[in-house]
């Protein structure tokens, strides 16, 4: 454990805030065969779809063998700070079993950064230029320029994969945050033509019931958990006003990171990979649900879990996936299994 020194506040010291060495909690043994071994499948080249802005939306497709356009095509959004290129075993897995997998980049992770579709080579440094005076810059690292322009990128791959396979039934998926993305986009924008969806331990909202009260954390001037640090004093000042000011920051073990990892968020992206209240957004789910949860979740309770999958109206399926953890539902062959027996 290695204490964080915090300011003095007032007169007196505020408690002294823990944070874990692991803040993901520890690996099972397959997943630690994963991290020792031959790691993930590799992932395809990638493709670009260009967003507001003109920003070049990155993705990775895996299309099925023999694929003849009339199965089943998902988009499937990755959690907090990641991108597709750490979801290869869901992507082969769906693409496997007849699944058209279209895994994306959220604008500002990954290579949703980049200058331009052929200058990828180093998202951290791309040109920011102020647009209408605001504060806000195209790809700029973990940012967007509303609470909702996650969303319409979104829409923008759903209706992209409509076109191009219009005989195809469509599907939406997400894992940690970017089930907070599938959330939030039913909230707002309804199921429209979406056959079904799938929740991969999602983190919904900040408030949701299922965070493990274990791993919340109680300091003076940073509340979240071990893995995701919201600094009190700028989330005030981006309430305020101040939209484009970082307040969240991603803390991930040396086994999980990638040089491309996105490790800070503004307002406007948390907002974005969030519902807008912790328990009305349910009400939204009106075609029917996955919900796969991992016995090893550090992070998430898989029992309350499936009490708030009970809650969705259409209904569908709860699946507890054993021996895995939060991160390891990403590089699961069985979570692959069952999402493409859903989605089929």
């Amino acid at each position: 454990m290695r204490p964080l020194i915090l300011l003095l506040v007032g007169c007196g010291a505020p408690p002294e805030c823990e944070f874990a060495a692991d803040p993901l909690g520890t690996l099972t043994s397959w997943e630690e065969e994963i991290i020792a071994g031959a790691g993930l499948p590799d992932a395809p080249d990638p493709g670009f779809l260009e967003g507001e802005e003109g920003l070049q939306l990155a993705y990775r497709e895996w299309i099925p063998t023999g694929w003849d356009g009339s199965g089943s095509v998902a988009v499937f959004i990755p959690g907090s700070s990641a991108h597709a290129d750490q979801y290869t075993a869901i992507g082969a897995g769906l693409s496997e079993r007849g699944v058209l997998a279209r895994i994306i980049d959220v604008r500002g992770h990954g290579l949703s950064a980049c200058a331009s579709a052929y200058d990828c080579s180093d998202p951290a440094f791309t040109p920011r230029e102020i647009q209408d005076n605001s504060a806000y810059f195209p790809g700029r690292i973990g940012d967007s320029a509303d609470d909702n322009q996650i969303l319409r990128d979104v829409g923008a791959h759903l209706a992209d994969l409509r076109a191009a396979w219009p005989d195809a039934s469509l599907h939406l998926g997400g894992h940690s945050s970017g089930g907070g993305v599938v959330s939030r986009y039913l909230e707002n924008a309804g199921p429209g033509d979406l056959a079904n969806v799938a929740l991969v331990a999602p983190y919904n909202h900040p408030d949701q019931p299922q965070v493990r009260k274990s791993v919340q954390l109680e300091c003076t001037d940073i509340v979240g958990t071990d893995y995701a640090r919201v600094d009190l004093g700028a989330l005030g000042d981006a309430i305020r006003g101040n939209d484009h000011r970082y307040v969240i920051s991603f803390h991930k073990g040396e086994a999980y990171e990638q040089p491309l990892d996105t490790l800070a968020y503004t307002y406007t992206t948390l907002q974005g990979m969030s519902t807008t209240d912790p328990d009305a957004f349910w009400s939204a789910f009106t075609v029917p649900l996955l919900f796969v949860a991992g016995s090893d979740d550090h992070l998430l309770d898989p029992d309350e879990s499936e009490r708030q999958f009970e809650r969705a109206p259409a209904g569908g399926s709860f699946f507890v996936a054993e021996e895995t953890s939060h991160i390891g539902l990403s590089w699961s062959d069985e979570v692959a299994a069952e999402l493409a027996a859903w989605f089929q």
